[in-house]
Protein backbone atom coordinates (compact mmCIF):
# COMPACT_ATOMS: atom_id res chain seq x y z
CA UNK A 1 0.00 0.00 0.00
CA UNK A 2 2.82 2.40 1.10
CA UNK A 3 4.41 1.91 -2.44
CA UNK A 4 1.10 2.68 -4.13
CA UNK A 5 1.14 5.80 -2.39
CA UNK A 6 4.32 6.85 -3.06
CA UNK A 7 3.75 5.83 -7.01
CA UNK A 8 0.63 7.91 -7.08
CA UNK A 9 2.24 10.72 -5.52
CA UNK A 10 5.52 10.81 -7.55
CA UNK A 11 3.50 9.99 -11.27
CA UNK A 12 2.76 13.05 -12.60
CA UNK A 13 1.27 11.58 -15.84
CA UNK A 14 -1.71 9.74 -14.21
CA UNK A 15 -4.05 12.44 -14.35
CA UNK A 16 -3.42 14.09 -17.61
CA UNK A 17 -3.31 10.28 -18.98
CA UNK A 18 -7.10 9.65 -17.71
CA UNK A 19 -8.06 12.88 -18.98
CA UNK A 20 -6.58 12.17 -22.78
CA UNK A 21 -8.61 8.87 -22.19
CA UNK A 22 -11.90 10.65 -21.06
CA UNK A 23 -11.60 13.10 -24.48
CA UNK A 24 -11.75 9.61 -26.51
CA UNK A 25 -14.41 8.22 -24.87
CA UNK A 26 -16.58 11.77 -25.35
CA UNK A 27 -15.65 11.58 -29.11
CA UNK A 28 -17.36 7.83 -29.07
CA UNK A 29 -20.20 9.01 -27.47
CA UNK A 30 -20.82 11.81 -29.46
CA UNK A 31 -20.66 10.01 -32.56
CA UNK A 32 -23.05 7.52 -31.30
CA UNK A 33 -25.18 10.26 -30.51
CA UNK A 34 -24.81 12.07 -33.69
CA UNK A 35 -25.49 8.99 -35.95
CA UNK A 36 -28.06 7.07 -33.89
CA UNK A 37 -30.10 9.72 -31.41
CA UNK A 38 -29.97 13.18 -33.30
CA UNK A 39 -34.04 13.06 -33.91
CA UNK A 40 -34.23 13.63 -30.65
CA UNK A 41 -33.27 16.96 -30.72
CA UNK A 42 -34.58 20.16 -32.35
CA UNK A 43 -33.79 20.46 -35.56
CA UNK A 44 -32.49 24.01 -35.21
CA UNK A 45 -29.35 22.57 -33.00
CA UNK A 46 -28.53 20.72 -36.30
CA UNK A 47 -25.56 22.54 -37.80
CA UNK A 48 -23.76 21.65 -41.61
CA UNK A 49 -20.77 18.98 -41.61
CA UNK A 50 -18.63 22.06 -42.91
CA UNK A 51 -19.63 24.36 -39.91
CA UNK A 52 -18.93 21.46 -37.62
CA UNK A 53 -15.19 20.62 -39.05
CA UNK A 54 -14.79 24.54 -38.98
CA UNK A 55 -15.55 24.63 -35.26
CA UNK A 56 -13.61 21.75 -34.26
CA UNK A 57 -11.01 23.15 -36.52
CA UNK A 58 -11.01 26.25 -34.67
CA UNK A 59 -11.21 24.44 -31.27
CA UNK A 60 -8.24 22.56 -32.22
CA UNK A 61 -6.02 25.67 -32.58
CA UNK A 62 -6.79 27.72 -29.94
CA UNK A 63 -6.48 24.73 -27.49
CA UNK A 64 -2.94 23.53 -29.02
CA UNK A 65 -1.88 27.41 -28.66
CA UNK A 66 -3.13 27.61 -24.86
CA UNK A 67 -1.24 23.97 -23.84
CA UNK A 68 2.16 26.15 -25.56
CA UNK A 69 1.86 28.73 -23.84
CA UNK A 70 0.57 26.49 -20.61
CA UNK A 71 3.59 24.16 -21.53
CA UNK A 72 6.17 27.26 -21.79
CA UNK A 73 4.74 28.94 -17.98
CA UNK A 74 5.77 25.33 -16.30
CA UNK A 75 9.20 25.56 -17.75
CA UNK A 76 9.86 29.08 -15.86
CA UNK A 77 8.20 28.36 -13.07
CA UNK A 78 10.46 25.17 -12.91
CA UNK A 79 13.17 26.95 -13.56
CA UNK A 80 12.81 29.71 -10.60
CA UNK A 81 12.29 26.83 -8.39
CA UNK A 82 15.20 25.09 -8.94
CA UNK A 83 17.22 28.64 -9.28
CA UNK A 84 16.03 30.56 -6.50
CA UNK A 85 14.26 28.46 -3.90
CA UNK A 86 15.63 25.15 -3.86
CA UNK A 87 15.98 22.02 -6.32
CA UNK A 88 14.41 19.94 -3.97
CA UNK A 89 11.47 22.24 -3.96
CA UNK A 90 10.19 21.03 -7.28
CA UNK A 91 7.84 17.98 -6.47
CA UNK A 92 6.15 20.73 -4.48
CA UNK A 93 5.08 22.37 -7.81
CA UNK A 94 4.93 19.01 -10.09
CA UNK A 95 3.10 16.86 -7.91
CA UNK A 96 0.57 19.87 -7.49
CA UNK A 97 -3.07 17.72 -8.13
CA UNK A 98 -4.22 21.29 -9.25
CA UNK A 99 -1.84 22.04 -12.11
CA UNK A 100 -2.21 18.44 -13.55
CA UNK A 101 -5.70 18.41 -13.61
CA UNK A 102 -5.78 21.58 -15.45
CA UNK A 103 -3.03 20.26 -17.64
CA UNK A 104 -5.52 16.88 -17.68
CA UNK A 105 -8.29 19.30 -19.09
CA UNK A 106 -6.22 20.64 -22.08
CA UNK A 107 -5.17 17.36 -23.52
CA UNK A 108 -8.31 15.75 -23.03
CA UNK A 109 -9.87 19.00 -25.00
CA UNK A 110 -7.57 18.38 -27.69
CA UNK A 111 -7.76 14.84 -27.88
CA UNK A 112 -11.49 15.18 -28.15
CA UNK A 113 -11.08 17.69 -31.12
CA UNK A 114 -8.27 16.13 -32.90
CA UNK A 115 -10.33 12.67 -33.01
CA UNK A 116 -13.73 14.51 -34.09
CA UNK A 117 -11.82 16.18 -36.94
CA UNK A 118 -10.58 12.50 -37.69
CA UNK A 119 -14.22 10.78 -37.73
CA UNK A 120 -16.67 13.87 -39.63
CA UNK A 121 -16.73 11.77 -43.40
CA UNK A 122 -18.87 12.54 -45.64
CA UNK A 123 -21.05 9.94 -44.28
CA UNK A 124 -22.22 12.19 -41.03
CA UNK A 125 -23.97 14.53 -42.79
CA UNK A 126 -25.14 17.42 -40.39
CA UNK A 127 -24.24 17.08 -36.70
CA UNK A 128 -26.03 18.02 -33.16
CA UNK A 129 -23.98 17.24 -30.84
CA UNK A 130 -20.46 17.73 -31.53
CA UNK A 131 -20.37 21.34 -32.44
CA UNK A 132 -22.44 22.06 -29.26
CA UNK A 133 -19.82 19.75 -27.10
CA UNK A 134 -16.88 21.84 -28.86
CA UNK A 135 -18.14 25.01 -27.76
CA UNK A 136 -18.78 23.81 -23.93
CA UNK A 137 -15.53 22.12 -23.87
CA UNK A 138 -13.79 25.24 -25.17
CA UNK A 139 -15.75 27.27 -22.30
CA UNK A 140 -14.61 24.39 -19.54
CA UNK A 141 -11.03 24.91 -20.98
CA UNK A 142 -10.55 28.71 -20.71
CA UNK A 143 -12.07 28.57 -16.78
CA UNK A 144 -9.25 26.33 -16.72
CA UNK A 145 -6.62 28.23 -17.97
CA UNK A 146 -8.08 31.13 -15.70
CA UNK A 147 -7.26 29.13 -13.08
CA UNK A 148 -4.07 28.11 -14.31
CA UNK A 149 -2.69 31.34 -14.32
CA UNK A 150 -3.68 31.98 -10.63
CA UNK A 151 -2.37 29.35 -9.40
CA UNK A 152 1.39 29.87 -10.96
CA UNK A 153 0.89 33.38 -9.91
CA UNK A 154 0.73 32.13 -6.61
CA UNK A 155 2.89 29.32 -7.19
CA UNK A 156 5.83 31.57 -7.98
CA UNK A 157 5.44 33.34 -4.30
CA UNK A 158 8.14 31.87 -1.94
CA UNK A 159 5.70 32.57 1.13
CA UNK A 160 3.28 30.45 -0.69
CA UNK A 161 6.08 27.73 -1.14
CA UNK A 162 7.04 28.21 2.40
CA UNK A 163 3.76 27.89 3.37
CA UNK A 164 3.15 24.29 1.16
CA UNK A 165 6.83 23.04 3.41
CA UNK A 166 5.06 23.95 6.53
CA UNK A 167 1.60 22.38 6.19
CA UNK A 168 3.70 19.41 4.90
CA UNK A 169 5.85 19.15 7.30
CA UNK A 170 3.06 19.48 10.05
CA UNK A 171 0.85 17.27 8.73
CA UNK A 172 3.82 14.36 8.80
CA UNK A 173 4.19 15.16 12.39
CA UNK A 174 0.54 15.58 13.49
CA UNK A 175 0.02 12.14 11.72
CA UNK A 176 3.16 10.80 13.45
CA UNK A 177 1.67 11.95 16.78
CA UNK A 178 -1.29 10.21 16.26
CA UNK A 179 -0.39 7.19 15.64
CA UNK A 180 1.57 7.55 18.57
CA UNK A 181 -1.74 8.32 20.88
CA UNK A 182 -3.89 5.75 19.12
CA UNK A 183 -1.47 2.95 20.33
CA UNK A 184 0.43 2.34 16.72
CA UNK A 185 3.61 3.93 16.96
CA UNK A 186 5.48 3.59 20.12
CA UNK A 187 8.84 5.18 20.45
CA UNK A 188 11.45 3.27 22.46
CA UNK A 189 15.14 3.78 24.07
CA UNK A 190 17.51 3.88 20.84
CA UNK A 191 19.24 0.73 21.47
CA UNK A 192 20.80 -1.98 18.78
CA UNK A 193 18.47 -4.89 18.17
CA UNK A 194 19.45 -7.84 16.03
CA UNK A 195 17.81 -11.10 14.64
CA UNK A 196 19.52 -13.67 12.50
CA UNK A 197 18.57 -12.85 9.46
CA UNK A 198 20.42 -9.41 7.90
CA UNK A 199 18.60 -6.80 5.48
CA UNK A 200 20.56 -5.67 2.92
CA UNK A 201 19.40 -3.10 0.20
CA UNK A 202 18.28 -3.90 -3.31
CA UNK A 203 19.67 -1.29 -5.49
CA UNK A 204 21.39 2.47 -4.85
CA UNK A 205 19.77 5.03 -3.21
CA UNK A 206 17.87 6.74 -0.37
CA UNK A 207 15.27 5.00 1.52
CA UNK A 208 11.85 6.85 0.79
CA UNK A 209 9.48 4.90 3.32
CA UNK A 210 8.91 2.11 4.62
CA UNK A 211 5.63 -0.09 3.71
CA UNK A 212 5.03 -1.36 7.47
CA UNK A 213 2.36 -3.80 6.49
CA UNK A 214 4.05 -5.58 3.63
CA UNK A 215 6.94 -5.82 6.18
CA UNK A 216 5.15 -7.26 8.93
CA UNK A 217 3.25 -9.21 6.43
CA UNK A 218 5.08 -12.88 7.04
CA UNK A 219 4.32 -12.13 11.11
CA UNK A 220 8.08 -11.85 11.59
CA UNK A 221 9.91 -9.27 13.70
CA UNK A 222 12.43 -6.44 11.78
CA UNK A 223 14.98 -4.01 12.78
CA UNK A 224 15.83 -1.17 10.41
CA UNK A 225 19.40 0.04 11.59
CA UNK A 226 19.18 3.15 8.93
CA UNK A 227 17.06 6.19 9.45
CA UNK A 228 14.36 7.00 6.55
CA UNK A 229 15.94 9.45 3.70
CA UNK A 230 19.88 7.38 4.50
CA UNK A 231 21.36 7.24 1.39
CA UNK A 232 22.13 3.45 0.92
CA UNK A 233 24.44 1.61 -1.64
CA UNK A 234 23.35 -1.81 -2.77
CA UNK A 235 24.08 -4.43 -0.53
CA UNK A 236 24.87 -2.99 2.09
CA UNK A 237 23.44 -3.86 5.51
CA UNK A 238 20.27 -1.99 6.74
CA UNK A 239 19.30 -3.87 9.51
CA UNK A 240 17.87 -7.52 10.32
CA UNK A 241 14.94 -9.76 10.75
CA UNK A 242 13.29 -12.71 11.80
CA UNK A 243 12.77 -13.83 8.47
CA UNK A 244 13.98 -13.99 5.21
CA UNK A 245 12.87 -12.30 2.09
CA UNK A 246 10.76 -8.93 3.83
CA UNK A 247 13.09 -6.92 1.77
CA UNK A 248 10.05 -5.75 -0.17
CA UNK A 249 8.62 -3.62 2.61
CA UNK A 250 11.15 -1.23 2.28
CA UNK A 251 11.24 1.55 -0.47
CA UNK A 252 14.28 2.81 -2.19
CA UNK A 253 14.43 5.56 -4.65
CA UNK A 254 16.58 7.54 -6.87
CA UNK A 255 15.80 10.52 -4.54
CA UNK A 256 14.39 11.22 -1.16
CA UNK A 257 10.65 11.28 -0.87
CA UNK A 258 8.54 13.44 1.70
CA UNK A 259 6.17 10.93 2.38
CA UNK A 260 7.44 9.41 5.43
CA UNK A 261 10.61 12.05 5.87
CA UNK A 262 9.90 14.72 8.22
CA UNK A 263 13.87 16.00 8.00
CA UNK A 264 13.67 16.28 4.40
CA UNK A 265 11.21 18.74 4.93
CA UNK A 266 13.51 20.26 7.32
CA UNK A 267 15.84 20.33 4.52
CA UNK A 268 13.97 21.78 1.80
CA UNK A 269 12.82 24.77 4.15
CA UNK A 270 16.74 25.40 4.98
CA UNK A 271 17.86 25.45 1.69
CA UNK A 272 15.41 27.41 0.53
CA UNK A 273 16.77 29.80 3.22
CA UNK A 274 20.39 29.27 2.40
CA UNK A 275 19.27 29.74 -1.31
CA UNK A 276 17.99 33.40 -0.34
CA UNK A 277 20.91 35.14 2.24
CA UNK A 278 23.37 33.87 -1.00
CA UNK A 279 25.05 37.09 -2.52
CA UNK A 280 23.34 36.20 -5.97
CA UNK A 281 19.93 36.51 -4.19
CA UNK A 282 20.54 38.36 -1.27
CA UNK A 283 17.11 38.20 0.47
CA UNK A 284 17.39 38.01 4.15
CA UNK A 285 13.95 38.06 4.60
CA UNK A 286 13.33 35.27 2.72
CA UNK A 287 15.40 33.56 4.52
CA UNK A 288 13.65 34.55 8.42
CA UNK A 289 10.94 33.66 7.25
CA UNK A 290 11.81 30.08 6.31
CA UNK A 291 13.71 30.27 9.94
CA UNK A 292 10.33 31.08 11.68
CA UNK A 293 8.61 28.17 9.79
CA UNK A 294 11.66 25.24 10.76
CA UNK A 295 10.86 26.44 14.80
CA UNK A 296 7.34 26.14 14.35
CA UNK A 297 7.68 22.67 12.94
CA UNK A 298 10.12 22.11 15.55
CA UNK A 299 7.99 23.29 18.24
CA UNK A 300 5.41 20.35 17.57
CA UNK A 301 8.55 17.78 16.95
CA UNK A 302 10.02 18.59 20.20
CA UNK A 303 7.30 17.35 21.77
CA UNK A 304 8.33 13.96 20.89
CA UNK A 305 10.61 12.12 23.02
CA UNK A 306 13.99 10.65 20.51
CA UNK A 307 14.36 6.63 20.56
CA UNK A 308 13.43 4.88 17.76
CA UNK A 309 10.21 4.10 16.11
CA UNK A 310 8.30 0.67 17.41
CA UNK A 311 5.01 -0.50 14.79
CA UNK A 312 3.03 -3.24 15.84
CA UNK A 313 1.06 -5.20 13.50
CA UNK A 314 1.33 -9.49 12.66
CA UNK A 315 4.75 -8.83 13.93
CA UNK A 316 6.71 -5.35 14.88
CA UNK A 317 9.14 -2.76 13.10
CA UNK A 318 11.62 -1.13 14.71
CA UNK A 319 12.92 1.76 12.71
CA UNK A 320 16.23 4.01 13.64
CA UNK A 321 15.14 7.62 13.99
CA UNK A 322 17.26 10.53 13.82
CA UNK A 323 18.10 11.67 17.17
CA UNK A 324 17.00 15.46 18.08
CA UNK A 325 20.17 16.88 19.02
CA UNK A 326 22.02 15.45 15.85
CA UNK A 327 18.49 16.93 13.43
CA UNK A 328 18.82 20.28 15.44
CA UNK A 329 22.35 20.84 14.19
CA UNK A 330 21.91 19.47 10.31
CA UNK A 331 19.20 21.94 10.15
CA UNK A 332 21.29 25.33 11.23
CA UNK A 333 25.18 24.69 10.59
CA UNK A 334 24.89 25.87 6.81
CA UNK A 335 22.74 28.61 8.06
CA UNK A 336 24.95 29.41 10.65
CA UNK A 337 28.25 29.38 8.63
CA UNK A 338 26.73 31.35 5.66
CA UNK A 339 24.92 33.93 7.72
CA UNK A 340 27.33 35.02 10.74
CA UNK A 341 27.82 38.20 8.64
CA UNK A 342 24.06 39.02 8.51
CA UNK A 343 22.62 40.13 12.26
CA UNK A 344 19.16 39.60 11.05
CA UNK A 345 19.65 36.24 10.24
CA UNK A 346 21.56 34.91 13.15
CA UNK A 347 19.03 37.33 15.52
CA UNK A 348 15.91 35.53 13.55
CA UNK A 349 18.04 31.88 14.06
CA UNK A 350 17.82 32.60 18.01
CA UNK A 351 14.38 33.14 17.37
CA UNK A 352 13.42 30.12 16.03
CA UNK A 353 15.51 28.14 18.65
CA UNK A 354 12.90 30.28 21.16
CA UNK A 355 10.01 29.62 19.47
CA UNK A 356 11.03 25.63 19.61
CA UNK A 357 11.56 25.60 23.18
CA UNK A 358 8.22 26.94 23.98
CA UNK A 359 6.62 23.07 24.12
CA UNK A 360 10.06 21.07 24.72
CA UNK A 361 10.50 18.41 26.51
CA UNK A 362 12.82 19.06 29.03
CA UNK A 363 16.08 17.02 27.13
CA UNK A 364 15.38 18.88 23.84
CA UNK A 365 15.19 21.89 26.05
CA UNK A 366 18.59 21.72 27.66
CA UNK A 367 19.99 20.60 23.73
CA UNK A 368 18.46 23.89 22.27
CA UNK A 369 20.22 25.80 25.10
CA UNK A 370 23.57 23.82 24.61
CA UNK A 371 23.16 24.61 21.27
CA UNK A 372 22.38 28.87 21.36
CA UNK A 373 26.11 29.99 22.02
CA UNK A 374 27.22 27.58 19.34
CA UNK A 375 24.75 30.11 16.92
CA UNK A 376 27.17 32.81 17.75
CA UNK A 377 30.27 31.39 18.45
CA UNK A 378 32.04 33.19 15.08
CA UNK A 379 30.46 36.71 15.97
CA UNK A 380 33.49 38.91 16.13
CA UNK A 381 31.60 40.86 19.11
CA UNK A 382 34.30 43.20 19.14
CA UNK A 383 33.82 44.35 15.41
CA UNK A 384 30.16 45.20 16.04
CA UNK A 385 29.13 48.92 16.60
CA UNK A 386 26.41 49.52 19.61
CA UNK A 387 23.28 49.07 18.46
CA UNK A 388 24.09 45.60 16.41
CA UNK A 389 25.59 44.05 19.34
CA UNK A 390 22.72 45.21 21.80
CA UNK A 391 20.52 43.71 19.54
CA UNK A 392 22.07 40.22 18.88
CA UNK A 393 22.37 40.26 22.91
CA UNK A 394 19.13 40.54 23.29
CA UNK A 395 17.94 37.47 20.89
CA UNK A 396 20.54 35.73 22.59
CA UNK A 397 19.44 36.38 26.35
CA UNK A 398 15.34 35.95 25.04
CA UNK A 399 16.51 32.50 23.36
CA UNK A 400 18.41 31.43 26.82
CA UNK A 401 14.81 32.62 29.40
Amino acid sequence: MQKLKLVYRETNWWWPLLYGVGGAILTAIVLLVDLYAKELFPSGWKTTLGLAQTIHSAVFTGLLTMMTFTFSTILVVLTTYSSQFSPRTLPNFIENRQVQHIFGIFIGTVTYSITMLFFMRPSLKDSVVASAVAVVVVLIAIIAFVAFVHIVSQSIRVTTLLDRLHEEGRTLIDEHVEAIEEGQYQLLPDKQTSYPFDLTAAQTGYLQAIDYELLMKSGGHVAIDVTIGSYITQGQRIGSAERENVEQGILIGPTRSAEQDFPFVIQKLSEVALRAISPGINDPNTARHAMRQIGDLFRRYTMLPDGNLLVRGEGSATVKRLAFSELLYLTFYQLRHYGEEDISVLATMLESLEIMKRNALPEHKASIDRFIPFVCSEVDWSALNEWDRQYLEQAQKTALS
